[in-house]
């Protein structure tokens, strides 16, 4: 999530609190509106701090996805599979040799 969104989504969130608080507890509309500023403006703030400790403690220069590293166990894993089904076909071979001597053995 970027941090204007961030900023964006706790700022209306801090609206609609304010106001659902506001209506709860207050009857004039002045008072209501007062609830609503400070809760608007308390959430806001909070935002921005939250998106200050954030950029603030990212480390920006982290690869995220080391490419290399998984390209080279990639091609281990696919080397691996490889030399697997040489060992099956050369075991699947041995053991049809092995059937078609014994059945030709029995033949004769």
């Amino acid at each position: 999530m970027r941090e204007n969104n961030f900023i964006a989504f706790w700022l209306v969130f801090g609206f609609f609190t304010g106001l659902s608080i506001g209506f709860l507890t207050q009857t004039d509309p002045f008072d209501i509106l007062t609830v609503v500023a400070f809760s608007t403006l308390y959430f806001y703030l909070m935002a921005h701090v939250s998106v200050a400790f954030f950029v603030r403690f990212m480390k920006f220069g982290k690869v995220h996805f080391e490419k290399e590293a998984f390209e080279r166990k990639l091609d281990w894993f696919f080397n691996q599979l490889l030399q697997r089904e040489v060992h099956i076909d050369v075991a699947h071979g041995d053991s049809e040799n092995i059937n078609t001597a014994k059945s030709a053995g029995s033949k004769g």
